[in-house]
This record gives C-alpha cells, sequence and structure tokens, in this order.
C-alpha cells in the first residue's frame, strides 16, 4: 500500500492511500491541532492538611455513632 495523496480540507490532514495507484483503499483523517485555542484555566482547590482530614474523619466517627445510638445501638 503506498501514498495516493495529501491534503487538508475542514481542518484535518487527509491522506488516501491506494493499492492499484489509482483508487483509494483506506483513508486516514488526522485533526490538525493548532495553538490558537485558548487556554482555559482549571480551578484548583488545595489539598486539606493531614490535620484538617484528622479533624473531618473525627467529626464523621462521631456522627456515625451519635446516629447508632439514636437507632437502639444497631
Amino acid at each position: 500500500m503506498q501514498i495516493l495523496r495529501e491534503f487538508e480540507e475542514n481542518g484535518y490532514k487527509i491522506i488516501e492511500y491506494t493499492n492499484d495507484g489509482e483508487t483509494v483503499s483506506a483513508r486516514v483523517e488526522e485533526k490538525i491541532l493548532t495553538d490558537d485555542i485558548p487556554e482555559v484555566p482549571v480551578e484548583s482547590k488545595p489539598q486539606p492538611t493531614l490535620e484538617e482530614m484528622q479533624a473531618q474523619t473525627l467529626l464523621n466517627t462521631e456522627y456515625l455513632i451519635s446516629k447508632t445510638d439514636l437507632l437502639g445501638g444497631m
């Protein structure tokens, strides 16, 4: 198989392949990426500290214990 032709169309680079030198036997379309795409800033939340995670775990545990007590110690 060999390349029959290469061209750009509608933002794609298109490569057509041939087996017999005349007809298209395969076609590959590759999106052309450009640098003019605006970068969208990604907001990142600061990661919690170890102490904050421990405090949240303690609160969650206390909540579950109190909920279990209210439901009759299930």
